[in-house]
């Protein structure tokens, strides 16, 4: 194959596109550029804030589909209070006593992009309270000074009196307990000390509120999906996406026996063990860090009605998961909780999830992520080994016959019909299946799509090191070229990847006219242009890949060679017992 002026004007043109294509895709807007993140002061101890209902909060340029709350009367001046701090080795959640929520959430097993702080999960009051705030359909008020208590680093109380806008006053006793990761047991008991039963129309627990990854970590991020899941008491799973519209966003749902936020690395999910709930939901777009407006999601549960009866107390226990999305942390939540993974469209996510498990699996025998990576796809790669040496034997034999193809092309151009009936009989001749280099390696393609999104989607890969690539869900970056208006940056591993590429189409058998081989060595430069920002992790599977790939063609032509032979068969061997292999064709 030469290079001629043609395929020299189009890889000067694909590499002058590799320059240029990030600060275009910065300028309309394709490529996020990741936010600043601003290195955290000391924490200092929040404001206490009265009890407020999602009605005392600006409302949303939405309408909630539920009934809003009247204003809420003034709360009396009552002594600020230290705030509420549990800890696990995972897991740091600070409450505030006087509206018992979550202020923040702190997750000390991630850091932020820059890594100058731990990721945190904070509340957006511009949206509502923080999770574990109750309203109802009454206005609530603070009537004396909460009872705080920490009983261990793990577990801890809040008893406060609470008077509705009726007068009726009762108690709620808000006790939460973690676990050894990210799950938190919240037991909510409402006491009431009157003569008469105390009914709750629409009792409300808040689940708190989750932003964009990439807004929330500055990350960089290719896909940042960010939607709400549940699961209907019918064992149906739903999910509305953040930017859906607000007919489909704020539509009617029936009950739901849990329901999660998440963005592309961590989930908030809320289930009542007491039964199903009515699924509160609200959006805000919101400034992020680096000033782009991004949705803010957030969810509650609605019991209806909820019934103190009178001298007596009632009991409501929660399950909340604050953390990344990672299967076992999320089935120890509820078994079905792993769709929050959204690894993948469709059914491929089911594969996607148990090609994930196969590498963590694989990362507890090796100990290391990257490893996994080259172990899972060379597994994956022997499995269709014999599928792929299918292929390449077809393609093979299609490009041994490609002369007398040609040649009947020419003799029945005029002749549609009969030279499709010439090619089928050469075609059965040499014993050849025009599709047999296709179909194996379209059963291949849901298992690498599925791979490439477990890679993508994968949190257990981030600010993971390997080799030289400091994170394996980031570029392998090891230094940039200044160019005055931008710096280029080197990126090895997709650089390998491309040369590979290229070094795999030499290698490979192949049918196709001189026209279709140029664009297909314009392929190579044109995938480095779209990919060359493609996390490292993902780059590391490819090149692999390709090895692999030049590994089997290497070995099949080896044994082609030892064999005295060529898949083509037949039409070689008559070509060198009787003379040329066109005459054969031509006595047809």
């Amino acid at each position: 194959m030469k290079f001629d002026k043609e395929t020299v004007i189009v890889i000067a043109i694909c590499v002058v596109a590799i320059f240029a294509w990030d600060p275009l895709a910065r300028h309309f807007g394709w490529i996020a550029a990741p936010a600043p993140v601003a290195v955290e002061a000391p924490a200092a101890a929040p404001s206490p804030a009265p009890e407020t209902t999602p009605a005392e909060t600006p409302a949303a340029p939405t309408p909630v589909p539920v009934t809003p709350a009247a204003p809420a009367a003034p709360a009396p001046q009552l002594p600020e209070l230290p705030p509420l701090a549990l800890n696990n080795s995972s897991l740091e959640l600070t409450l505030a006593p006087r509206t018992a929520q979550i202020t923040t959430i702190r997750l000390k097993d991630y850091l932020n992009a820059a890594k100058t702080g731990e990721v945190v999960l904070d509340y957006h009051p511009e949206l509502q309270p923080g999770a574990f705030v109750i309203s109802c359909e009454q206005p609530l008020t603070v009537t004396g000074v909460p009872v705080s208590r920490r009983f261990n680093d793990r577990e801890g109380l809040v008893v406060r009196e609470l008077k509705r806008a009726d007068g009726a006053v009762f108690t709620a006793e808000s006790r939460w307990r973690l676990s050894d990761t990210y799950l938190t047991e919240y037991r909510l008991k409402l006491r009431n000390p009157g003569a008469a039963p105390l009914t709750f129309n629409q009792l409300t627990l808040s689940g708190g509120d989750l932003q964009p990854w990439a807004s929330l970590s500055g990350d960089r991020v290719r896909t940042d999906p960010h939607r709400i899941d549940y699961q209907t008491v019918d064992g149906e799973f739903g999910d509305l996406a953040a930017d859906a519209k607000d007919a489909v966003f704020f539509g009617a749902l029936p009950p739901v026996r849990w329901a999660g936020i998440s963005n592309k690395y961590f989930a908030l999910a809320l289930r009542c063990e007491n039964g199903p709930f009515q699924l509160i939901r609200n959006r805000l777009r919101l400034p992020d860090a680096a000033g782009k407006p991004v949705w803010v999601v957030s969810i509650g549960a609605e019991l209806s009605p909820v019934t103190v009866p009178a001298g007596g107390e009632t009991e409501l226990v929660f399950s909340y998961y604050s953390g990344p999305k990672i299967a076992a942390e999320l089935a120890a939540f509820e078994p079905d909780a792993g769709r929050i993974l959204h690894l993948a469209w469709g059914p491929l996510n089911y594969l996607a999830r148990l090609l994930l498990w196969a590498l963590v699996g694989l990362k507890g025998l090796c100990g290391s992520y990257g490893v996994s990576i080259i172990l899972l796809t060379v597994i994956v790669r022997l499995l269709f080994w014999p599928a792929t040496a299918k292929a390449n034997a077809s393609m093979r034999k299609m490009q041994k016959i490609q002369k007398p193809l040609q040649e009947l092309r020419e003799k029945y151009k005029d002749n549609p019909q009969l030279l499709n009936a010439k090619m089928m009989e050469l075609y059965r001749t040499e014993g050849v299946n025009p599709f047999g280099g296709c179909l194996p390696l379209l059963l291949q393609i849901p298992v690498f799509f599925a791979l490439y999104e477990t890679l993508e989607g994968a949190v257990q890969l981030r600010q993971v090191s390997f080799l030289w690539a400091a994170d394996l869900a980031a570029p392998d970056t090891i230094f940039r070229i200044p160019l005055g208006f931008f710096d280029l940056p080197v990126n090895p591993l997709v650089l390998a990847m491309t040369g590979l590429m290229v070094l795999q189409q030499r290698m490979t058998p192949t049918a196709m006219e001189p026209m279709q081989q140029k664009m297909m060595m314009a392929m190579p430069v044109i995938m480095l242009i779209f990919l060359y920002n493609l996390p490292s992790g993902l780059t590391l599977y490819w090149t692999v890949s390709q090895i692999f790939s030049i590994v089997q063609l290497w070995v099949q032509h080896r044994r082609n060679r030892d064999a005295g032979g060529t898949p083509g068969g037949s039409h070689e061997r008559r070509k060198s017992s009787n003379g040329t292999g066109s005459r054969q064709v031509k006595e047809h």
